[in-house]
C-alpha cells in the first residue's frame, strides 16, 4: 500500500522557465512582464500504438511521483532500469476496473500513459518511440510510419496566481476562436468565455482566449487563483505566446 507523503502539493523541484519543446520538436515560448515561469511544463498527445490510440503525457521528472501522492494513489509501485532511464508502473488493484500509470522517466522529463487492466508488455508500448531526453523537453518520435503520432494536442502551464495556460497550434486547436473580432493586446486578440456549470469552485467564472499568431492559449481559472479580473487582464495584455519550429 502507498502511503501519501508528507511534502506539500507545490514543494517538488519543478524545472520550469519560460520555454518548452513539444515532442515533434517545436517550441513554446512565453514573455511577459513580472511573469512566474517556476511551474512545471506538460504536454498531452494522442498516438496510435499496436493498433490502438492512446493518450500520452510529457511531463516533468518528479511529476509521476506527484500524481502518485495526490491523484491516483496506486497499490503497487514497479521500477526498473529502461533504455537508458527508468520504467515505473503504478498499479490501482482495487479500482474498479483496475487501472495503472506507466512513465519512462529521463533525467529531465517523463513519458506517461495511463489504462485500464493489467499492464502486461507496456514496455512495447514505449519501444513504439525513440525517445531523446532534453533539457527543454522529450522528443517523442515514431519508430516506424506504421505507429502515427499526432500533433501535441495541447501544451499546459501554470501561473501561479493566475491560472492555467492551455496552449494550442492554431487550426488544430480544440479551442474554438470566435469570428468577430476580440480586444486587442500588446500581441494579438482576447476574447471572455464563461465556464457555465464548470465555473464551480474556481475562482473566476470565465476563461480568456488569447489568439497571437502562432498560437491559441486558453486560461482556466484554479480554485486558489486570484478572482480579480483586472489583474488577471493586465497580465494577458502583456503576455506573448509563440508556437515555433526549430
Amino acid at each position: 500500500m502507498i502511503t501519501p507523503s508528507p511534502r506539500g502539493r507545490y514543494d517538488w523541484p519543478w524545472r520550469g522557465g519560460a520555454s518548452f519543446v513539444t515532442p515533434n520538436g517545436s517550441q513554446v515560448l512565453l514573455r511577459g512582464t513580472a511573469l512566474d515561469v517556476s511551474r512545471p511544463w506538460s504536454c498531452d498527445f494522442v498516438a496510435l500504438v499496436r493498433g490502438a490510440r492512446r493518450s500520452f503525457t510529457v511531463a516533468e521528472a518528479g511529476a509521476f511521483d506527484w500524481h502518485s501522492t495526490y491523484t491516483t494513489i496506486p497499490d503497487r509501485l514497479l521500477h526498473q532500469p529502461y533504455r537508458g532511464g527508468e520504467l515505473i508502473i503504478g498499479i490501482r488493484d482495487r479500482a474498479e476496473p483496475p487501472d495503472y500509470r506507466a512513465a519512462w522517466r529521463g533525467q529531465w522529463f517523463e513519458l506517461h500513459t495511463r489504462a485500464s487492466g493489467a499492464p502486461e508488455d507496456i514496455s512495447t508500448i514505449f519501444d513504439a518511440f525513440r525517445l531523446t531526453d532534453t533539457p527543454l523537453g522529450m522528443l517523442v518520435q515514431p519508430r516506424s510510419t506504421g505507429q502515427v503520432q499526432a500533433e501535441p494536442v495541447r501544451v499546459a502551464k501554470e501561473v501561479p496566481g493566475i491560472g492555467y495556460l492551455m496552449i494550442e497550434r492554431p487550426g488544430a486547436s480544440q479551442v474554438a476562436v470566435p469570428d468577430f473580432r476580440g480586444h486587442p493586446t500588446l500581441h494579438g486578440e482576447l476574447w471572455r468565455q464563461p465556464l457555465g456549470p464548470g465555473a464551480q469552485g474556481r475562482s473566476r467564472p470565465d476563461t480568456l482566449v488569447l489568439a497571437t499568431p502562432t498560437a491559441v492559449t486558453r486560461l482556466v481559472p484554479g480554485p486558489a487563483d486570484t478572482s480579480d479580473l483586472s489583474r488577471v487582464l493586465a497580465f494577458l495584455h502583456e503576455l506573448n505566446v509563440t508556437w515555433e519550429s526549430l
